[in-house]
């Protein structure tokens, strides 16, 4: 083994160089134990040299990397703070809508609901974060998720209330008698008076609006109608019920233009005006009724100027 290694260390190696331009040649001698080392360290410096650029390459990647994502959170949370912002503006408009409206503190809502809501002090802690750089930012990303969303979902909550008492609202105003059946004079009011026929003591279940005869007589407000045609005392006569307890009627009419089961809008024509019936002359015999009660339809006629 002895004499492999001295051999291996006495063994020589030569080079020779020849220019191509015919100029002399060069001889390098040297060691093979000697060339095997060059070899060895610059295949060394090398392999270093490698390892030295990878690692700074995947540094600057890592960092790149880390730079862009916070960036990109800061972005999320900059949206997401926006949001909080415009969902903070529609709560006040809510609430201006509730107390104008009347209905009553937002907060029942969610508690009706079963959620929860942000106190001050949970917005507060919110826009902070825009200013914070930290590791937890993907958690503080989905935490501000959670919050907006919840916010949003007490939100909407809170508008289908407010919207449901608004339809509410708007059926009960069309169900409103607001109008003049016709256009003419009152010639007999509401309450206690003689029969214009008998003289007899009696009672005026409405008022008696006078105008030419086949004058339009128009709805009140919107309903079904539920009878339309002859009763004693009334002539031909039109019953409109409206909804919410509102009922009205249009009595001594020479002609009706609707049938029992027709949906009729406020202003629409039910019929004309006669003399039909109990009458002394042409005239609308009209009546507003709640939960079939009588009560003085001049409650419910604009006044005229």
């Amino acid at each position: 083994m002895s004499h492999l290694f001295k051999s291996y260390f006495k063994k020589k190696m030569t080079f020779m160089v020849v220019p191509h331009d015919g100029g002399k040649s060069v001889q390098i001698k040297t060691n093979l134990f000697v060339l095997h080392l060059l070899v060895f360290i610059f295949g060394g410096l090398v392999t270093w040299a490698a390892m030295a650029i990878s690692k700074d390459v995947n540094y600057q990647l890592a960092e790149m990397t880390a730079q862009r994502f916070k960036t990109n959170m800061t972005e999320i949370l900059g949206e997401l703070e926006t949001n909080r912002v415009l969902l903070s503006r529609m709560a006040s408009v809510d609430t201006q809508f509730r107390k104008l409206l009347k209905l009553g503190d937002r907060k029942k809502v969610f508690e009706l609901n079963g959620m929860g809501g942000p106190t001050e002090e949970d917005s507060t802690r919110f826009s902070r974060l825009l200013q914070e750089k930290n590791e937890h930012l993907l958690n503080k990303v989905d935490a501000s998720l959670k919050l907006s969303n919840q916010q949003a979902a007490q939100q909407e909550e809170s508008f289908k209330e407010i919207s449901v008492f608004l339809d509410k609202q708007r059926s009960i105003l069309a169900a409103t008698p607001s109008l003049w059946p016709i256009k003419g004079w009152i010639t007999s009011g509401y309450g206690k008076r003689a029969s214009p026929l008998t003289g007899e003591p009696g009672r005026h279940m409405g008022v008696d609006i006078a105008n030419e005869a086949n004058t339009p007589i128009r709805a009140t407000a919107d309903g079904l109608v539920t009878y339309a045609g002859w009763q004693a005392g009334y002539g031909r006569v039109v019953a409109v019920e409206h909804g919410f307890g509102y009922g009205t009627r249009y009595g001594h009419c020479a002609r009706i233009d609707v049938k029992v089961g027709d949906e009729v809008k406020r202003g629409q024509i039910l019929g004309y005006v006669g003399s039909t019936g109990r009458s002394t002359g042409s005239h609308v015999h009209y009546e507003v009724r709640i939960h079939g009660m009588p009560v003085d339809p001049e409650k419910y006629l604009p006044k005229v100027d």
